[in-house]
């Protein structure tokens, strides 16, 4: 893993991702159970789990849940949110989304949420979501998208969130996620753009990573100065004494493993 690994941000992060974090993606988790159409039969995998909130949204609904992280932090919160709430059927399993440790076709859905943009390799990512699918599993993803049609934007983003927390990688647009999916071999049936209802805090936003000094220096000046295309993309807006709002375009998926 590079020197600013996932495992080592996350585990520092694990105590920040609180309910507050969960309402500024909420519209995405409300999506994916919508879509899933989950059995009571259903074994779901969820790849990045964090501190579960994904996996344990699910557990009512399906027979059995595994929560994959490669963080310990992360997975130690989340057996703390399962107590809790007195969830029983959701185990938790350290590892990472290009290497998942489980047989061919183990699950009958796979979901991963506001994580991809993390992973080393999205392609691998995918293929190994294919490989542990049953034959017409479902795959739901959620993550923070950019702009198809302005890399500009994209770049700034991509820059933001990379000094807010080195272990970003990159946010796909739509166009390349589709793409993707499709070089994975998994069949896509729904995508959408969800962006988020609740404006976020650059304050709480940094917080949330750990991010103070310099970097969080840059990534202030980098809103200060943000062109008008990205303004009005993620929707800033200055939040006085020392603060700015905005919203992230989210990106939200359905693909199946046919045959």
């Amino acid at each position: 893993m590079p020197p600013s690994s996932a495992k080592e941000q996350f585990d520092r992060q694990a105590t920040h991702y609180n309910a507050q974090w969960n309402s500024w993606t909420a519209s995405s988790l409300d999506w994916m159970l919508a879509q899933a159409a989950c059995q009571p039969t259903d074994t779901v995998l969820d790849v990045a789990t964090g501190t579960g909130f994904t996996a344990l949204a699910f557990a009512p609904h399906v027979q059995s849940v595994v929560g994959l992280d490669v963080s310990p932090g992360m997975l130690a919160q989340a057996e703390q949110n399962q107590a809790a709430r007195g969830i029983t059927n959701v185990s938790w399993w350290e590892g990472a989304a290009e290497a998942l440790p489980f047989p061919e076709a183990s699950f009958s859905v796979v979901t991963c949420r506001i994580a991809p943009h993390h992973f080393q390799s999205v392609p691998i990512f995918l293929a190994e979501v294919n490989r542990v699918l049953t034959p017409g599993g479902r795959f739901l993803l959620a993550d923070t998208s950019i702009p198809d049609d302005d890399p500009t934007t994209g770049e700034w983003q991509n820059r933001v969130e990379a000094l807010r927390d080195p272990s970003h990688a990159r946010n796909l647009a739509p166009s390349e996620w589709r793409q993707a999916m499709t070089d994975a071999g998994l069949t896509l049936q729904a995508m959408t753009l969800a962006g988020g209802t609740t404006p976020m805090s650059l304050n709480d936003w940094l917080e949330k990573a750990g991010c103070a000094n310099a970097p969080a220096a840059a990534v202030r000046q980098a809103f200060a100065e943000a062109a008008a295309a990205a303004v009005e993309a993620f929707q800033i807006q200055v939040a006085p004494p020392d603060d700015y709002t905005f919203v992230w375009q989210r990106l939200v998926a359905r693909a199946e493993k046919l045959g």
